[in-house]
């Protein structure tokens, strides 16, 4: 067979075509195919550099693959790694009790050798742990569907047809960059109880090459197509060999193609492989080169790049989006900030405690000259101390404000460092992170909403975030995969008037928005004031709470003097003068977003989309297919009735457990004209019609 195979290299199809309907031709064509099939299923695991399929990447290969051997020691030592800390600890422990018994150094070295040889015999049960796991895990490609089989005592095996992946997804920590693995996610469409398939500690070139090859082999069957154990594609007569077949052909396209009885001319076959086209615009930042390095260096095992399919639109970060979304992110971290200063505050409150009465020593024997100053008040001079020292106080917590919030810049930054995203075919991809490298995809017929948010910071400057919301699935192991709140950024911070350019070059399915069809009605400015300002303000309802309990205080301190002694009625007073100071600036804030959001919110739809602003500081645009809404509702509770307003709510499949788009207070004439566009567009049914029986038009007899 590799003679055969060798002699495929020079042998033209083309030269055989007058004679390729005779029985001879024909006859040797199925030789060949068998010999080529039997050649194919041979196992090239030690097949030469030199051989044409040495370069095919393991993915394309027939039969069942193992994700890489670094799943063994590198997963293993990473499990072994918090337990040998764990035994550190104990030994160390261990070391005063040693003491009573021997000298230090032959207890140092007893209580060393013990952890030593503790976290030595772990390390092999967890390798041998890992080994054996890693024998019975892997994956193949059949006809039909992916297969992922894990599991050593209780076996798992996940069937996943090629027709409902909706992304595939890989994520690389810093320690996998350099090994160049990754660990790889793919989604299924399966709403709200999807699972997600985990792979983990894939090489790169071959998670690439498997992105690229269940892509293909989802269109191939979405066009009606074949497909062999092979991977061969056959549609419509029409034969596209897959690589490895390629490959045992010695390079021979053609020849694989008469040989399974193909057409040359491949009309189906590129009809379902066809690729956009288009212009591709790039943006850079400074932290672009650093990625590219690590991005061509691609680690130890990376292997060579895989090619997976043509790339019709790309955009980046400039250094002044690259600026302003670190500082953005920083914002979105001001929970972990103000927690980190909080953190900060008890420590130096504890710190201050242990060592105030020492200062206070310190200051009156070191400040004799401010008392004399101060014409002999001791009292003045502690005074002065304390002055000084809350001063220092204040600007060592408005260093720490700007150190904690430097760090959250500078994570951020390095979070989108290499940002890129693209049109690649039929998807929408996105990669970013310096260290911690990151890709989502997903199909253009799996978005759901495409998602325009301001913050109110980034309204004043004029930017938004740009995502797409998408059926998310949970990770088979509960640790990949987690759900991302916002779906899929498909841009952290963008000019808003660059908007309909990345859309138009990233998304042309939602390209044309509907303009306004509807707005809230007059009398939900009222009741946007009322509900923003009493109803849902947390501030109100603290504010009257503090101000009930300064009250009743102040009753049972008028009948019971010594309750004033217990309690310091006047600081109560002064924790509520507080409150209800910040409840009026929040009042004039909330009041003020209920005007904005009546002003600018609307809905609008046509034949087929559908458009949600709600406005006010910050402001959210949704834009979705009327398709791809799963059903559609009005609320109204007795006082919009009374009002003569409604709610109107459209779900999609958004998230995992779907997402409700709504919009209050529309008038009942608007919320009713758009549940009428909502409802399904069939001709209905009237009851003296039957299935099988049409009606008769008006004074025809049937």
């Amino acid at each position: 067979m590799e003679e055969k195979r060798k002699e495929s290299k020079g042998f033209d199809p083309d030269m055989h075509g007058s004679a390729a309907s005779t029985d001879e031709s024909q006859a040797a064509w199925e030789a060949y195919r068998n010999d080529l099939v039997a050649y194919a299923r041979l196992d090239a695991a030690g097949c030469a550099p030199s051989d044409p399929r040495a370069a095919v990447p393991d993915p394309l290969r027939p039969g069942s693959h193992r994700v890489h051997h670094s799943y063994i020691w590198l997963g293993g030592f990473s499990d072994v790694g918090a337990v040998a800390l764990a035994i550190a600890l104990a030994a160390a422990g261990s070391f005063p009790s040693l003491l009573d018994e021997m000298p230090p150094v032959m207890a140092l070295a007893a209580a060393g050798g013990i952890a030593l040889a503790a976290i030595a015999a772990l390390a092999v049960l967890f390798l041998a742990g890992k080994w054996i796991a890693w024998r019975r895990l892997g994956y193949e490609l059949t006809p039909a569907e992916l297969t992922v089989f894990s599991g050593v005592v209780n076996k798992r095996r996940h069937h996943v047809p090629y027709g409902r992946v909706q992304s595939v997804n890989q994520q690389a920590g810093v320690l996998q960059r350099i090994v160049g693995i990754c660990n790889v996610k793919i989604d299924t469409a399966g709403g709200a109880a999807n699972e997600a398939v985990v792979l983990r500690y894939m090489r790169t070139s071959d998670a690439e090459a498997l992105r690229a090859e269940l892509f293909r082999r989802k269109k191939v069957l979405a066009a009606g197509g074949m497909l062999d154990e092979f991977g061969n594609a056959f549609i419509g007569g029409s034969v596209a060999p897959s690589a490895w077949m390629t490959a045992c052909a010695g390079g021979n396209y053609a020849a694989v193609q008469r040989a399974f009885g193909g057409k040359q001319a491949q009309e189906g076959v590129r009809a379902a492989t066809a690729q956009i086209g288009g212009a591709c615009q790039v943006g850079g930042n400074v932290l672009d080169a650093a990625d590219e390095i690590l991005a061509d260096v691609r680690g130890v095992f990376g292997g060579a790049e895989v090619a997976t399919g043509a790339v019709s639109y790309e955009a980046g970060l400039t250094n002044k989006e690259l600026l302003f979304a670190g500082l953005s992110g920083a914002a979105g971290r001001f929970g972990v900030i103000v927690a980190g200063i909080v953190g900060l505050a008890v420590s130096a409150a504890q710190f201050f405690s242990n060592n105030i009465d020492f200062w206070i020593e310190s200051a009156l024997e070191g400040s004799q000259a401010a008392v004399d100053a101060a014409g002999g008040d001791a009292a003045a001079a502690l005074s002065a101390a304390f002055a000084s020292l809350a001063w220092q106080v204040a600007l060592w917590a408005i260093l720490s404000v700007a150190a904690l919030w430097l760090f959250s810049v500078v994570g951020t930054a390095v979070q989108y460092g290499g940002f890129r995203v693209r049109r690649r075919e039929n998807r929408v991809e996105v990669e970013h992170g310096l260290l911690q490298r990151t890709f989502h995809g997903v199909d253009v017929d799996r978005v759901q909403t495409l998602v325009v948010k301001q913050s109110f910071v980034r309204r004043l400057m004029g930017y938004c975030e740009l995502s797409v919301g998408k059926v998310d699935a949970t990770a088979s192991d509960g640790q990949e995969g987690a759900d991302q709140a916002r779906g899929m950024v498909i841009h952290p911070f963008v000019k808003t008037s660059r908007v309909p350019e990345l859309v138009e070059g990233l998304l042309p399915e939602f390209a044309d928005m509907p303009a306004r069809t509807a707005a809230p009605a007059p009398v939900a400015l009222r009741r946007a004031v009322v509900r923003s300002t009493i109803l849902r303000s947390f501030m109100f309802w603290t504010t009257l709470a503090w101000g009930v309990v300064v009250a009743a205080c102040e009753l049972i301190a008028r009948a019971d003097a010594s309750f004033a002694d217990q309690v310091p009625l006047s600081l109560l007073e002064m924790g509520w003068a507080a409150c209800a100071a910040v409840f009026v600036i929040a009042f004039a804030l909330n009041a003020i977003d209920a005007v904005l959001w009546h002003r600018e919110s609307f809905l609008g739809y046509d034949d087929r989309f559908m458009i949600v602003v709600n406005g006010g500081l910050s402001s959210t645009t949704s834009v979705f297919p009327r398709r791809k809404i799963q059903f559609a509702y009005l609320k109204t509770n007795p006082f919009q009735r009374h009002a003569g307003v409604a709610i109107v709510n459209a779900r999609t499949a958004s998230g995992v457990g779907g997402t409700t788009e709504q919009l209050w207070d529309l008038s009942s004439a608007d919320a009713e004209a758009w549940m009428d566009w909502a409802r399904p567009r069939g001709r209905a049914l009237r009851c003296e019609e039957t299935p099988g029986r049409a009606a008769s038009p008006e004074g025809v007899s049937a």
